[in-house]
């Protein structure tokens, strides 16, 4: 399972910036596709709405880079389904683990990105004097295979570590998670905020603002 995941987000996070597939890299089709080959596809798909409602604000226009969803959504699902974890206090630990993934991906990006310039540079120098007509196919191959690598390098990390910090977590406090009584409603009104956050609305806001303070309080009034 985890030498196929690897593999796998390799392939995806391709289709991030370097292929357009449509919109095969977002996290709505990546749990799809798990919990078909890994079962569990219930838990997989609320892991996956999860990812997909967070960073509904964020759009990759211009120069911005957004987080990497890709990379959070394999991390949550590798992570949840490597540790069998069903229960939804549970899968909460997972999705946490997964969310450095999606920062550290987009710091990849950016990266890789500033890389390209060298690439571009060779174009310009063999359009004022081609050399050769393989060359564009050479720098494409070349650079789409050392984004598989590094992103294949980057998840074998970036997952691996934090695979032992949760495990440590789990033996020290699964017990607690496990005793709060959350339900897959919660993770999706949780994550659902970035799809009020796109309708770039300051009085709205305010409001789930003012409301999350007051709903606050309530529960520590202990009212209900």
């Amino acid at each position: 399972m985890v030498c196929r995941s690897r593999f796998f987000f390799a392939l995806f996070a391709l289709c991030r910036f370097s292929i357009s597939l449509g919109l095969l890299e977002r996290p709505l089709v990546i749990g799809l596709c798990w919990g078909l080959v890994f079962g569990n596809l219930t838990s997989c798909l609320y892991i996956a709405i999860f990812y997909e409602l967070l960073w509904l604000d964020f759009i990759p226009v211009g120069t911005f880079i957004p987080p990497h969803m890709t990379a959070a959504a394999f991390t949550g699902l590798a992570l949840a389904t490597y540790f069998g974890l069903d229960a939804p206090p549970l899968v909460f630990l997972a999705l946490i683990f997964g969310l450095p993934m999606a920062w550290l991906g987009a710091k990849l990006d950016r990266n890789l990105r500033d890389r390209l310039n060298r690439s571009y540079s060779s174009i310009l120098h063999w359009v004022r004097r081609p050399s050769g007509d393989d060359i564009p196919a050479k720098l494409i191959a070349r650079t789409l295979f050392g984004k598989l690598l590094l992103s294949w390098l980057f998840f074998v990390v970036g997952a691996g570590v934090l695979a032992v910090l949760l495990r440590f977590v789990l033996n020290q406090y699964s017990g607690f998670f496990f005793d709060l009584d959350l339900k897959w409603s919660h993770f999706l009104i949780a994550a659902s905020l970035g799809g009020l956050l796109s309708l770039r609305l300051r009085s709205l806001y305010l409001s789930v603002g003012v409301g999350a303070v007051v709903l606050g309080f309530f529960r520590l009034a202990g009212i209900f």
